[in-house]
């Protein structure tokens, strides 16, 4: 048995642990099997192979070591060089997207795939681009290939090696390497290309550029090669949720294949017995033990989570430090008791301009228990919903009763305002926290209905004393979190704004990521805060 094939059954057969989007991607081979229209060349697969183990490995404690394929990487290799059309004899595959955790080899396979089809496959004229975000993400992988084609003809007696570029005089061939910052981003025939940490990519120019030159090639093909990033409005995100639609069939796209080893999300990230859904080299190239002391890391400097589950783990997270880890929010969540309405409350608001989140908060303070118990009511307007990037999420979280949908192209202020006053009328309000910024004439109608309205200012120090008190609540257990998740998804995109004197407020990484929650959460905290009674228990 080859060693993919073996893979593929140690996949189907549990042996071997890998994710949810791996074992799809073994059900889409199989399906492959049964397409009359294609039909899978071993021998391909073996020279390419064959071609890798003549390479040797220069960096780490492989170096001088063959570059034998682990079977995940054989896998990968097969599914691209095996599966060929009858009509023509060209690849299935054009499209190749590979999402793994760091330091499991992914940067040197792709360059050695990538010497491998230009200059090895048979194509004459064929041209290799070698391309990532930067130059000095660019110049890693060519440094790879570069050295790999040293090995291949150490005199250069076919291949040419420069800064740049790799010529060889056989096949007309020629790889080269550039990156998104380089001035001019044109000019290019590429038959294959690999474009390395996609995830670090703001557009997606690069990697139009690439895709459209490939126009005139019979059998392109272009490989994306990332670990996970923190920025879910990406173009590598994006890139990545397409495949995980062709992986589940609910698209279909036969010339793309896509391995993502990532952990599933219902997966305890601590979990030691995990970590191989992300690391398939786990014990080859990375070791368990570098993993554990990352993960422990996390204990002691929370805010290494986001780097630890990005790189180590190959987890896509919402921003790019961590406030308060994910469990916290995720404890702290619950059904409120029916018993609120005895206990003090305190209320927040965050208006937004026009087409935007409004959110209002109120918290009821159990102070002989020292708990705080938070709900907040979310409002965007109905045509937003239509217009508006996100209208997926939003509209999923208005069927589920999460989100209130207000009349027309802005926000309706008379919902947040019944429902206030609604709060007001069952509960023992004591304040409500609002930014005077475009609040006036509900100010004026909420004090009309005899509101107690707070003036709450939204400058960094004044959040300062709430956001530190909001952390220490959490981390001790004392909130109490209603079971909404725009609650989760306002906590998983709060970055920290610091100034100089140490204040930090919540803040957001990009205008598109909401904290809404957050803010008027952190209002009615600042509305006790601001209290007599507050201060008398200090």
């Amino acid at each position: 048995m080859k060693s993919w094939e073996k893979y593929i059954d140690d996949v189907e057969n549990g042996k071997i642990i890998v994710g949810k989007l791996v074992r799809q991607s073994v059900e889409r081979w199989r399906a492959m099997e049964r397409d009359p229209s294609i039909y899978f060349d071993a021998e391909r697969v073996e020279r390419c192979i064959k071609f890798f183990g003549i390479l040797r490995h220069f960096k780490g404690k492989s170096a001088g070591k063959p570059f034998l394929l682990e079977p995940w990487q054989a896998y990968i290799v097969a599914t691209v060089v095996g599966w060929r059309r009858k009509v023509d004899d060209r690849r299935v595959i054009r499209k190749l997207y590979i999402q793994v955790a760091r330091k499991n080899g992914k940067t040197a396979f792709v360059a050695a795939l990538l010497l491998y089809l230009s200059l090895a496959d048979g194509e004459l004229g064929a041209e290799g681009d070698l391309a990532a975000n930067s130059k000095q993400q660019a110049k890693i992988c060519y440094e790879f290939a570069n050295e790999f084609a040293r090995q291949l003809d150490s005199r250069g007696r076919r291949l040419k090696r420069f800064r740049d570029y790799i010529t060889d005089s056989k096949t007309r061939s020629k790889i080269q390497v550039f990156a998104a910052d380089d001035s001019k981003l044109d000019g290019f025939d590429a038959s294959v290309y690999v474009l390395d940490e996609f995830h670090a990519a703001k557009n997606s120019r690069l990697h139009d550029v690439l895709d459209s030159s490939q126009g005139s090639r019979a059998q392109p093909l272009g490989i994306i090669a990332t670990t996970a990033g923190f920025d879910k409005l990406a173009p590598c995100y994006l890139y990545r949720e397409m495949c995980v639609e062709v992986l589940s069939g609910v698209k279909q796209d036969d010339t793309l294949a896509a391995f993502i080893y990532e952990l599933d999300d219902e997966d305890d990230w601590h979990d030691p017995i995990v970590w191989i859904k992300a690391n398939p080299n786990i014990g080859v190239t990375v070791d368990e033990e570098f993993i554990a002391s990352k993960v422990n890391e996390v204990a002691n400097h929370p805010s290494a989570e986001v780097g630890v589950r990005t790189k180590v783990l190959n987890q896509w997270c919402d921003a790019e430090e961590v406030w308060l880890p994910d469990h916290y929010i995720v404890e702290a969540t619950g059904e409120l008791p029916e018993w609120l309405n005895s206990l003090p409350c305190y209320g927040g608001i965050d208006l937004s301009t026009t087409t935007d989140l409004s959110a209002l908060c109120a918290m009821w303070v159990d102070e002989a228990n020292q708990r705080y118990y938070y709900k907040v009511h979310y409002y965007l307007p109905a045509e937003s919903l239509n217009e508006n990037r996100f209208k997926v999420l939003y509209g999923e979280w208005h069927r589920k009763g999460l989100l209130t949908l207000t009349p027309g192209n802005v926000v309706d202020y008379d919902y947040i305002l019944n429902d206030l006053i609604a709060i007001n009328q069952g509960n023992r309000l004591m304040s409500v926290a609002y930014d005077a910024y475009n609040a006036t004439q509900f100010v004026i109608n909420a004090t009309t209905k005899g509101l107690p309205m707070l003036p709450f200012s939204q400058a960094l120090g004044n959040f300062n004393k709430p956001t530190k008190e909001m952390e220490r609540l959490m981390l001790s257990g004392r909130v109490v979190l209603d079971n909404n998740e725009i609650n989760r998804h306002c906590f998983r995109n709060v970055v920290l704004a610091r100034d100089h004197n140490g204040n930090i407020k919540p803040s957001k990484q990009f205008v598109e990521k909401k904290i809404d929650g957050v803010i008027v959460m952190l209002e009615a905290l600042g509305a006790y805060m601001a209290d007599p009674c507050y201060n008398a228990l200090l």
